[in-house]
């Protein structure tokens, strides 16, 4: 199985920050946003990965090609449209995956306890079927009102049907983790909505829901954050409960 990475937007919200580089080049202690990812995804039994770079492309590839675990065999996608929504880039994967088989995308702003990655890969999908993983403790979410809510039921296998995704919702259980489970057969849903001018991960995520495909999973205890603005970067203790190291540059 392989991870898919997207990395290629410019991380506007982190400008001033970041200063230009791509934002999961930002250090955290004595390393970078990617290198905390990656090395969770070794950690998980992952050995083969697709990062789909766009935004200072050059700049990240170079990074990985000297600094990425000697046990990760890394491929790259190039997004050259890197300034439309994410969807695009998870369709930019496409070429690196086998038909029929089963991936995980991940964000490369989000660094997650390696234990939340390897849940999400035991945790079986049907064909045309999708996984979340849904963090059900709001109080302990350090950005809850940027974060995509989830209204999902629990069904008889344990896990959740989830029947909609929104920033916006008022009333929900759970919210998005930034880690889901494709299978190849996403591609299509996702370029038939790309089509319709709906060229967000969330707009495709919504039509599986729609037809009860997108189901989750509760990640229990298990940590993670989502490091989008320079606000993220102070919750040191959480960053170092999920890195085991400081979080200051």
């Amino acid at each position: 199985m392989k991870a898919v990475i997207i990395a290629a937007g410019c991380g506007s919200r982190l400008q001033l920050q970041h200063g230009g580089i791509p934002k999961t080049l930002l250090g955290i202690g004595n390393r970078r946003v990617i290198d905390i990812i990656l090395d969770g995804v070794v950690k998980s039994g992952i050995r083969d990965v697709v990062v789909v770079t766009g935004y200072k492309a050059v700049t990240l590839e170079n990074y990985l090609k000297t600094n990425a675990p000697d046990t990760l065999n890394i491929e790259i996608s190039r997004n050259s449209s890197w300034e439309l929504s994410n969807g695009v880039s998870v369709l930019c994967a496409e070429k690196n995956i086998h038909p029929g088989d089963d991936f995980i995308l991940l964000m490369s702003d989000h660094i997650f306890e390696p234990e939340m990655l390897k849940l999400t890969i035991e945790t079986a999908i049907e064909p045309n079927q999708a996984l979340l993983a849904l963090d059900f403790k709001l109080d302990s979410i350090p950005d809850l009102d940027d974060g995509m809510k989830i209204k999902c039921d629990r069904i008889e296998s344990g896990g959740f049907e989830i029947t909609g995704l929104d920033k916006s919702y008022k009333d929900y259980q759970a919210v998005d983790c930034g880690m889901f489970k494709f299978n190849y057969s996403f591609f299509s849903l996702l370029r038939s909505c790309i089509e319709q001018g709906k060229d967000s991960l969330s707009d495709a995520c919504n039509s599986l829901a729609g037809n009860q495909k997108m189901i989750g999973v509760d990640i229990g205890d298990r940590r993670w954050i989502d490091l989008d603005t320079p606000e993220m970067f102070s919750f040191t203790e959480l960053i170092k409960s999920i890195t085991g190291q400081s979080s200051k540059p």
